[in-house]
C-alpha cells in the first residue's frame, strides 16, 4: 500500500495531464462517497491493501483508490 496520510497533497492522471488535491479521509473498509457539484454521487469501495481516498480540491471533491494515485512520498 502507498504511504498516504490525511492532509497530504496527492495527484492522479486526468485527461492529458494530472489533477491534484489534498487527502481529506482514508477509508480502509467499506465505501467512500463524494457528491459532485452537479449532484452525482461518486463511490469507491476500499479493498485490502487498496484503501479508498477522499480528496478535497477546488471545484469538485473526488474519491480514488490508492492505486489510482501517482506515487506519493514515504
Amino acid at each position: 500500500m502507498k504511504n498516504i496520510e490525511e492532509g497530504q497533497e496527492v495527484s492522479w492522471k486526468w485527461g492529458g495531464g494530472n489533477a491534484s488535491g489534498k487527502v481529506d479521509e482514508i477509508v480502509e473498509d467499506g465505501k467512500a462517497k463524494v457528491t459532485s457539484n452537479k449532484g452525482n454521487t461518486v463511490t469507491r469501495i476500499a479493498r485490502e491493501g487498496d484503501p479508498a481516498v477522499k480528496i478535497g480540491r477546488q471545484g469538485n471533491d473526488v474519491v480514488k483508490l490508492a492505486h489510482e494515485l501517482n506515487d506519493v512520498g514515504t
